[in-house]
């Protein structure tokens, strides 16, 4: 029997690979089935097979199926570690990719993954492995050679290793920049992987390229400072690959910005010492990572850009016969859905790398608090919110929106929510081939990974959407709403029907029978929307939905008070960044430079409504940098792609780079990583106050590294 992916996945893989579900939507090598090369995490106790292909035979005399599979460089080669990355394909799949629907590829390629890994762990069926399947790769970046444990081509070891390194997760990395040099005018980088490029065929990374400092000074030297000339003969700019394209052609990216701020020169006006001590490795992630809107697909590239720079570090060490060196790794990305809880895959895998590494040396990872504080992405509900036993709240979706929308609700880990129910009304004058309402239990039909269910949203038998509800990591329950874009597409595949969801204001209802467990006390109901305006100049085509409370009465009245409480339903206080919630994370916000308030935009941890006054819950900002540097001249800035050019971003991705900078130096001068930032306290006399800064702006704060406002 040929299985579907959903007999392995969640919502999002279900939605996103589905032919006649969101596939058509999504970005080209899913929709157009361009590649065959696939990654994924793989979240259990189950001990890695050390395997470069595995195969298999259904039974005496059958054809041999295989798959082949590789790991990125993984520090300590995974060693007690539970959320693992890998990537892979099927061979016989590459002679004919059109002969196999894609759901039931990836399907049977997992189902071989599994087999593979019971014959070789007699408890793996016990421990069956979660998957969760990503984003695939360009077949021209899969390395045909690849070797893990091969040296680097071209790294040469410093006389003197680095005190600390800085490392950086971006896009757009501008690797040949002279301000990366040191005092003897030899690049500070001394690994950098771009995820994307085209592979040289033989390669120590399992997709795209890596660049050692050795090859980076060569290519400075013969294209002396002709950068657009170095950057297209070294492959970090190649029309021919979508996911690579010619961003780094670009005046500024995000990723020259960030790097600059955490690694580059120092600006005019900010006097330091000089930063040869302290070495950089950087990751260049696809810009697939940025076109999808739904914050799926993304964790295996991030969770192996931080393995690589934990292991190229390691190296460094062991080659200059250290023990292993400070590293503080800057990760400006994230995306606003997820648990909040620090136990999504990507929060875990996280947490236990930082654990472990930690008892070698100091580590951190340092990542913005985002920047939908003003968007209502983000509501809470406790258990007077409930009305008859249901609660309900409004999702205005955006007309003309091109790509996917996606809304989670996600109930309290210890709610036992046996007679509770997920539905959804569609907006006004729209009626739906069925009424849409699903228990939140699992189907058992899927007897694999997480208890889950789904039902698809339909017009005239034509899929517009699709409500799930699962058990997350077989322990908190989650009830969601994936909807199609709202503009009519034309997409050229085979059998498309062309459909679109209804823009306006969907509502979604939690219901429960009156003998339903009522929300422990200090327990809440938290909905998150998943932002939609990823960069202009990948041209998503993305328009922000929001939330809306149903019974809120409008106002405008300046004189009210600008500390409230209690919160309203739908606030900014929980719209933390979905990807760094875990425990050992550092998390930035942003403030403006001549006021020290918080940026309007600047993500919040979580407040809820206690007795006498806002409650903290979940995770919280730690440090603040400046975003803004007046509400007349937003932005941080930092330097452009090539050498000498200045770029301004607006964003906490521009304040996180400069903690992590300061944190990076006083390692480097075998300080607390906390020493060159400033403690702050809040003692205003009024306690609503207080606690709002606190929330937004957290326990420290770091000074400009520019002078002026």
């Amino acid at each position: 029997m040929r299985r579907r992916i959903d007999q392995y996945t969640g919502p999002y893989e279900r939605w996103v690979y589905g032919d006649d579900l969101g596939r058509p939507f999504s970005f080209p090598a899913i929709r157009d089935r361009t590649s065959s090369y696939f990654t994924a995490l793989m979240d259990s106790d189950t001990k890695l097979p050390d395997v470069s292909k595995l195969i298999y035979r259904a039974e005496a005399g059958a054809p041999i199926e295989r798959i082949a599979l590789r790991y990125p460089p993984l520090w300590n080669d995974g060693n007690a570690l539970k959320v693992r990355p890998f990537c892979f394909f099927d061979p016989d799949d590459i002679e004919d990719p059109a002969l196999t629907d894609l759901q039931v590829l990836l399907a049977e390629l997992l189902e071989l993954f599994d087999q593979f890994l019971q014959a070789n762990d007699p408890d793996a069926l016990r421990k069956r492995p979660r998957y969760r399947v990503n984003f695939p790769i360009n077949p021209a970046s899969w390395t045909k050679d690849y070797d893990a444990k091969r040296d680097v081509a071209g790294y040469t070891a410093r006389t003197t290793p680095p005190k600390a390194i800085i490392g950086v997760i971006d896009d757009g990395i501008p690797f040949a920049n002279r301000t990366y040099l040191d005092t003897a005018g030899k690049t500070r980088i001394s690994h950098c992987w771009l995820q994307s490029a085209r592979s040289p065929g033989a390669g120590t990374v399992p997709f795209g390229r890596e660049y050692s400092n050795g090859q980076i000074d060569d290519l400075i030297a013969d294209h002396g400072g002709d950068e657009d000339t170095l950057y297209r003969m070294s492959g970090a700019v190649d029309a021919a690959l979508p996911e690579l394209g010619t961003y780094i052609a670009r005046g500024t990216t995000h990723g020259a910005h960030v790097l600059s701020l955490a690694a580059g020169a120092s600006l005019a006006g900010v006097e330091e010492p000089d930063q040869d001590d302290i070495g950089i490795i950087a990751v260049q992630l696809p810009n697939t990572i940025a076109w999808d809107t739904s914050g799926f697909g993304k964790e295996m590239y991030m969770l192996s850009a931080i393995h690589y720079i934990f292991e190229r570090a390691k190296r460094i060490a062991d080659a200059a016969g250290v023990d292993e060196i400070p590293v503080v790794i800057n990760f400006s990305y994230g995306w606003s859905g997820g648990r909040h809880d620090g136990k999504s895959e990507m929060d875990a895998a996280i947490q236990e790398l930082l654990e472990e590494r930690r008892k070698l040396a100091p580590t951190y990872l340092v990542m913005p608090a985002g920047n939908t504080y003003d968007d209502k992405l983000h509501a809470q509900l406790d258990e007077a919110s409930f009305t008859d036993d249901s609660v309900s709240i409004g999702w205005k979706v955006q007309p003309d929106d091109r790509t996917s929308s996606y809304l989670e609700v996600w109930l309290p880990e210890e709610l036992d929510v046996e007679d509770y129910s997920f539905e959804v009304t569609p907006p006004r004058g729209v009626s739906l081939d069925t009424v849409p309402s699903l228990a939140l239990r699992g189907d058992p039909h899927f007897p694999r990974g997480d208890e889950r269910n789904f039902a698809d949203l339909r017009v005239g038998g034509a899929a517009i959407g699709q409500i799930s509800v699962d058990r997350n990591r077989g322990s908190r329950w989650r009830a969601m709403l994936a909807l199609a874009p709202t503009l009519p597409l034309d997409v050229d595949l085979p059998g498309f029907q062309r459909r679109w969801a209804s823009s306006g204001q969907w509502t979604v209802t939690l219901r429960r029978s009156p003998t339903a467990a009522r929300l422990p006390d200090g327990a809440n109901i938290n909905i998150w929307v998943q932002r939609d305006d990823d960069p202009s100049e990948l041209k998503t085509g993305g328009k922000q939905s929001y939330l809306e409370e149903l019974d809120r009465v409008a106002t405008n009245d300046p004189s009210l008070p600008r500390y409230l409480h209690p919160l309203g339903t739908v606030r900014g206080f929980g719209s933390l960044n979905g990807v760094a919630n875990a425990a050992l994370t550092t998390r930035v916000a942003g403030y403006t430079q001549c006021t020290g308030s918080p940026a309007a935009y600047s993500s919040a941890g979580g407040l809820r409504n206690g007795s006498t006054g806002p409650e903290p819950w979940g995770s919280a900002v730690d440090v603040c940098a400046v975003s803004d540097r007046s509400p007349n001249r937003p932005g941080s800035l930092g330097q452009g792609v090539r050498s000498g050019s200045r770029s301004l971003l607006v964003g906490t991705s521009g304040a996180s780079p400069q903690v992590a900078r300061k944190m990076v130096r006083a390692l480097a001068d075998g300080k607390d990583a906390f020493a060159g930032l400033e403690p702050q306290t809040y003692t205003s006399g009024n306690p609503l106050e207080d606690a709002h800064k606190q929330a937004r702006l957290g326990s420290f704060k770091a000074a400009p590294l520019w002078a002026g406002g």
